[in-house]
């Protein structure tokens, strides 16, 4: 009865959740938390996003039935607390005023990045309403090494040419700069599945649907980053919090940080 209950709720979610614009769902979901944040005041759980205290996080589920912890004010789920906490950890972000490229901005992210004197912020999507610039992610309308960091969380595998888009990642990124490219990645899976047939997908074939995944990557998600030109660091980072501090921030354990710098021109390698 009770797995019944949820794939009912399940399929009442997907329901509503392809009924609202695609452009819209994000401006939509903040504008909701706001307005109910309060109903989780309390002190069992923090967020690193907005700072924020709460008895718990609130229980996301997305239309894959995979759940996840939201921040109940920002909306911030798990990886993405583990994307901030290694940026501002293990990156120069907060250390010197620097251009910074941010694909499909989240909210959650949008909120710290935008308090960091000296940033040169910059949001692009292909039709978010949160972002500053439209952008088609395979052919960047800015010059090379344009930017000394880039975000991109969860982008590429709604994306038709992913390699055209991570050349074109490499190519705007000036060298020495950095890139966080997160992907959703398989770990049992050697080779990358595209897939088959995308004329049965619920959309175009160049995804303009958060639901529409047209590959799922594999353990060589990081050699297809090396082909566009990066160095790539893989790193198991929330695995290393204290198992009290993964709780206490709802950290997503599964969310491997993809760290990619641009080689300098020193190091004999040119830009595109």
């Amino acid at each position: 009865m009770q797995d019944r209950a949820s794939n009912l709720r399940l399929l009442a979610r997907r329901f509503v959740h392809g009924l609202l614009p695609h452009d819209r769902k994000a401006e939509l979901r903040r504008l909701y938390n706001r307005a109910t944040w309060w109903i989780y005041a309390g002190h069992g759980v923090s967020c690193n996003c907005c700072g924020g205290n709460f008895r718990r996080f609130r229980a996301w589920t997305y239309h894959d039935g995979h759940r996840a912890l939201m921040c109940p004010r920002c909306g911030s789920l798990g990886r993405l607390r583990v994307d901030w906490l290694y940026l501002s950890e293990h990156t120069d972000l907060l250390e010197r005023p620097q251009r910074l490229l941010h694909v499909a901005p989240e909210i959650a992210l949008q909120i710290p990045l935008r308090r960091i004197p000296g940033l040169e912020y910059l949001s692009a999507d292909y039709d978010s309403k949160l972002a500053m610039e439209r952008m088609d992610i395979t052919a960047i309308a800015h010059p090379d090494s344009s930017f000394d960091a880039i975000i991109c969380n969860h982008v590429l595998q709604h994306v038709e040419e992913d390699e055209k888009a991570m050349r074109e990642l490499f190519r705007v990124l000036a060298p020495g700069g950095w890139a966080l490219i997160q992907s959703p990645v398989d770990p049992s899976r050697a080779q990358t599945l595209e897939t088959a047939d995308r004329e049965s997908q619920s959309g175009p074939t160049l995804a303009s649907s958060d639901d529409v995944h047209l590959r799922t990557y594999g353990r060589d998600y990081v050699e297809r980053l090396k082909r566009a030109g990066f160095a790539v660091t893989a790193s198991d980072f929330a695995r290393t919090r204290p198992a009290e501090a993964q709780r206490q921030l709802g950290l997503d354990p599964d969310e491997t940080i993809y760290f990619c710098r641009k080689p300098e021109l020193s190091e004999g390698v040119a830009d595109n």
